[in-house]
């Protein structure tokens, strides 16, 4: 028996059962699966809004860049390349976000983001944004719009009143807005660093630029791997979903989101699992280095190549999560919120996870531990406060005397890593620069949705 579903962003259609080996059902598969591989991509939920180069028209397009993949073109009727794409979401149930690595005519390059916003948020980023402009290691944004289709603003609206009252379900119906958001610079997943160096120097700009950030009023609040790139040796904070402004002389603030799970805080975890108000702190995301102790135990060299010793066991908070799932979330918050409690108290247990590649910076990864433990300590009286000064304070030591070497067993197409101060002709090798720097790179989204008709 097989039962057909059909999906769009306003949610989902499934048919009756039909026996796929008796008439009329045989039938009824046949013309599904011609219906499929026979018509024209936007019949199949593609996003019309873009265009995505396919085996008849590729090479087609003169107006486009070499390489290009396809193209996209904003409100004021400006066509760019799309180069790669950079990440997108998966899932049926998920918001759609693709990023795309673009070029403008002119040659200059931008990450693209393709999402898709609720209604009452649909400013929250730009607005995000623009507060931070000018703040170092923070993406740029160089413009956003609403994608317009059929001449009018693309949403989930549109194709929500296209069904029939009977098929509407209004009280789980969230209008959510089509935007494109132009960003600068256009780098690399943080997994693809080049060389320890150039990862550690990362992790300081990262510091800098949420203690800068707080400055301006404005709390990161997901301090997940996936939301930093690097671009030309220099780290960047990207995406600002769960960001939030702090009023004025506060460091804390209502959180109504929850950032990515293995990365979220103790102390947002015990007020989840409580089930009482979320508050983001300054102060608990400084004291929180699940980023770089996840990075220092998962990857055992450059460009995204694992440690032997890596598994899904590694991080046992957010492998605790995964196994109960959401079908009891207060009890995988709780199991989550313990897990992590055990290995922050405990004084050796990321020093014993750091892979061998990471293996000089395990005293880095020791003072680190002791100041989340410090930190998180059970009674309160022995905490003490661990701030980005704290934490500027170790990274700086360590990186002015941290030489990078070769690696131990090189493969035979690596090249030699020069030791610092060589200078070698990757300037990205070194001495990590103690600046304050830089724009960003983003990630991706392609639409799933199902299309009415022509769409």
């Amino acid at each position: 028996m097989l039962r057909a579903h059909y999906f769009d962003r306003s949610g989902v259609i499934i048919s009756l059962p039909f026996n796929i080996h008796k008439s009329p059902g045989s039938i009824c598969l046949c013309n599904a699966l011609a219906a499929l591989t026979l018509p024209d991509n936007h019949y199949l939920g593609l996003d019309p809004t873009i265009h995505m180069c396919h085996a008849a028209c590729n090479g087609t397009h003169v107006n486009l860049a070499d390489g290009a993949i396809g193209w996209v073109e904003d409100n004021k009727n400006n066509v760019y390349s799309i180069m790669a794409v950079l990440w997108k979401s998966h899932g049926f149930f998920c918001r759609g976000t693709v990023c795309y690595h673009i070029r403008n005519k002119e040659g200059k390059e931008y990450a693209l983001k393709d999402c898709w916003v609720e209604e009452s948020k649909k400013m929250h980023k730009p607005t995000i944004l623009r507060m931070l402009k000018g703040v170092p290691n923070v993406v740029e944004l160089i413009d956003d719009w609403d994608v317009y289709y059929e001449g009018q603003p693309d949403c989930t609206a549109c194709i929500h009143e296209k069904y029939g009252p009977d098929q509407q379900n209004d009280t789980a119906f969230c209008n959510r807005f089509h935007r494109h958001l132009l960003l600068s610079p256009c780098g690399v997943p943080l997994s693809q660093f080049s060389s320890r160096t150039e990862l550690i120097a990362a992790f300081r700009h990262f510091v800098v630029a949420h203690q800068a950030m707080i400055e301006r009023r404005v709390l990161h609040g997901d301090l997940s791997p996936n939301n930093f790139v690097i671009h030309d040796g220099i780290g960047y904070f990207i995406d600002f979903d769960h960001a939030a402004v702090l009023a004025v002389n506060t460091t804390s603030t209502y959180s109504p989101g929850t950032g990515t799970m293995p990365y979220i805080s103790i102390w947002i975890l015990q007020s989840m699992r409580k089930m009482v108000d979320t508050n983001l702190d300054s102060n608990d995301q400084s004291k929180d280095v699940a980023p770089a102790n996840s990075f220092v135990a998962k990857y055992g060299g450059t460009h995204g190549e694992l440690a032997p010793s890596w598994s899904r066991d590694s991080l046992p908070w957010a492998s605790a999560y995964e196994a109960l799932g959401k079908a009891d979330l207060r009890g995988a918050l709780g199991t989550c919120c313990f897990a992590k409690v055990g290995v922050v108290l405990d004084p050796t247990f990321m020093v014993q996870m750091t892979s061998d590649y990471f293996a000089a910076f395990k005293p880095l990864v020791q003072q680190w531990q002791t100041l989340v433990c410090l930190a998180n300590m059970p009674d309160e009286k022995e905490r003490v406060e661990t701030t980005h000064d704290k934490v500027l304070e170790v990274l700086t030591v360590f990186i002015n005397t941290y030489i990078e070497v070769p690696p131990i067993n090189p493969s035979a197409n690596s090249k030699p890593i020069p030791e610092v101060g060589s200078g070698g002709d990757n300037p990205r090798i070194g001495h990590p620069p103690i600046s304050k720097a830089g724009p960003s790179r983003f990630p991706l989204h392609r639409s799933t949705r199902n299309l009415h008709k022509s769409r």
